[in-house]
């Protein structure tokens, strides 16, 4: 290498980000990858917590950086970073693919088409986890129950599955002891490049097209349980039921939130999936596109260590109570509307609403419960045409009442869920900035 490799790896990281957001560039990136034998799943993982770049071999390293810069010429070239030794050597070793590791496009036998949209079959678990080793199977944080956030021992914040370490313990001793009933796994293909599958009716085959991706729907945790069975017993194995879903982001969050499973999710994580309310629409795009989207929060407590400021279920009743929509139409004006608020209040207070909650210093700013606040001004400064510009006088208002405001924040009754509390804040806010509660 001809630089420190932690210095290689930032540097890889930062050109990573750059094509995190467009499914154009992922898909292009994707396409490179498998010319180096380099798994999608393995991206995936980096994106997800960037710590595992530091667990890649120097071929894996090599081939990304060859894909990145195969995608775009300004991307740094695999030259920069290592020897022409090096290079020769990692490209031998990623043309040598791994014994049975599994690479698409992949194919199912004797599946059943349930509809366009819906396929059903068996696989054997050993299968399933050749796939899983295989990077072939990604955990998809927006369709399932989320993330925890920990912080590691060089104070990076790490990113991790929720995952109920005691179940999946309890289905891996079951499995090697060959005690566990067959139920059925659920997988989701997609993609907004490619036809995702092709299905043959004659022959009953379908396959899982290359530069597609794969996502687990239904049954993380016993994926994770069969991989520990496998590896206490290597000769466990049998047929799972599989069902093959070609679901987009949208359908598969709907989907995730009506199973009814044994790790059953908290219902806000459940009502941020289902999305059964406008407001809740408002919100999803707000997570996707405001200045405060990573730190909404899916759960009904904030992480810390994340920097998350508030959470979903918080912004959807607030959005809800100050907005009257009845259609699509009013929740792209409104989300439009709030995403240009939030562009003003923070960049008024930027420390206020920090990632690093060391800059926060006025603790009443970034509490939880105070988005409500936030959500009433917005609607009081729509109501009466008053530019955002003029953000900062009101909530000079709000820290002139500041002793009755902490009363209320402060009460025993200040938990984030508590019903009768966000009314009373939100009736609060409204008499605070005289307005009334939807406009009307």
């Amino acid at each position: 290498m001809k630089f420190d490799r932690s210095d290689i790896e930032k540097e890889i990281l930062e050109t990573l980000k750059s094509t995190q957001n467009s499914r154009k560039s992922q898909y292009e990136l994707n396409l490179k990858l498998v010319e180096y034998n380099v798994p999608f799943g393995m991206i995936q993982r980096i994106y997800q917590n960037e710590e595992t770049i530091t667990e890649l071999s120097i071929p894996h390293l090599v081939g990304i950086v060859s894909a990145l810069h195969e995608v775009d010429q300004s991307n740094p070239s695999r030259e920069r970073y290592f020897g022409e030794r090096e290079i020769r050597e990692a490209l031998i070793s990623l043309k040598e693919k791994e014994q049975n590791k599994i690479y698409l496009p992949y194919t199912l036998n004797d599946v059943i088409e349930v509809k366009y949209d819906s396929y059903l079959t068996k696989i054997s678990i050993k299968e399933l986890v050749k796939m899983v080793n295989s990077q072939l199977i990604i955990y998809e944080e927006e369709t399932q129950r989320g993330v925890t956030y920990k912080q590691n021992k060089s104070g990076g914040i790490v990113k991790s599955p929720i995952l109920n370490r005691a179940s999946v313990k309890r289905i891996a001793a079951k499995a090697s002891d060959n005690k566990y009933f067959e139920d059925m796994i659920t997988l989701n293909v997609y993609s907004t490049e490619i036809d995702p599958v092709s299905y043959n009716s004659d022959t009953r085959m379908l396959t899982i097209n290359d530069g597609a991706v794969i996502s687990i729907l239904d049954g993380f945790h016993r994926l994770q349980g069969f991989v520990a069975a496998i590896s206490i017993n290597p000769l466990t194995d049998f047929n799972e039921i599989l069902s093959v879903r070609i679901y987009d982001y949208e359908t598969s969050k709907q989907f995730f939130s009506q199973l009814n499973t044994i790790n059953v999710l908290n219902k806000e994580r459940r009502k941020e999936l289902a999305q059964e309310k406008l407001s809740d629409k408002v919100v999803v795009e707000l997570q996707r596109k405001s200045e405060i989207g990573k730190q909404i929060a899916s759960g009904s407590t904030v992480s810390d260590l994340a920097g998350e400021l508030t959470t979903f279920d918080i912004l959807s009743y607030a959005i809800d109570r100050a907005f009257k929509m009845e259609r699509k139409f009013d929740v792209i004006q409104v989300s439009k509307y709030l995403n240009d608020f939030f562009v003003y209040l923070v960049g008024y207070y930027p420390n206020e609403f920090s990632k690093n909650t060391q800059l926060r210093e006025n603790g009443w700013m970034s509490h939880p419960l105070m988005f409500i606040g936030y959500i009433v001004l917005s609607r009081f400064l729509k109501d009466n045409e008053i530019e955002f510009a003029d953000i900062e006088q009101y909530i000079n208002i709000i820290e002139n009442d500041l002793v009755n405001l902490e009363t209320k924040l402060n009460s025993k009754a200040s938990l984030t869920n508590n019903k009768r509390l966000r009314e009373q804040l939100f009736n609060y806010f409204v008499e605070l900035f005289g307005g009334d509660d939807k406009g009307e």
